[in-house]
């Protein structure tokens, strides 16, 4: 079974505020975030399908800003599709992933989630050839 998304999801706890023209602000709280879109959970109203600008603000105090579309919702988890970023909001999401691939627990994802076997492909359709170098100073 391959991986459907073309970009790194890292966890990322923070506050989250969402608005919709014309709809009063929903508040919530940030699950994880990717290039391609964030999940949200504890949203203080209904989140219903439309697109939203999405103001996070991360523990580290880091202010990230997307326009987004609603495209799953359960009980406690909504998730979004990014459709529009700004280049700030793009590099602050670019470092969180280049973080997050350092730590032991992005080697449990790959290793939890299978994601080695699976192929990765560009936005173009294109597999990208993924391949990891070993460190010769780590036992």
């Amino acid at each position: 079974m391959g991986h459907k998304r073309i970009y790194v999801r890292v966890p990322l706890s923070g506050e989250a505020v969402l608005s919709k023209s014309g709809k009063p602000t929903i508040k919530a709280r940030t699950i994880d975030i990717s290039q391609g879109g964030v999940a949200i959970t504890a949203f203080s109203d209904e989140v219903s399908s439309a697109e939203y600008r999405i103001e996070i603000l991360t523990e580290t105090g880091q202010r990230i800003e997307i326009f987004a579309q609603l495209v799953r919702v359960d009980d406690a988890i909504a998730g979004f599709q990014t459709l529009q970023i700004d280049e700030k909001s793009q590099e602050i999401i670019k470092n969180l992933v280049f973080e997050y691939q350092t730590t032991p627990d992005f080697i449990k994802q790959l290793d939890e989630y299978n994601l080695l076997d699976d192929k990765v492909m560009d936005e173009d359709g294109n597999e990208i050839e993924v391949t990891f170098e070993k460190d010769s100073n780590v036992i």
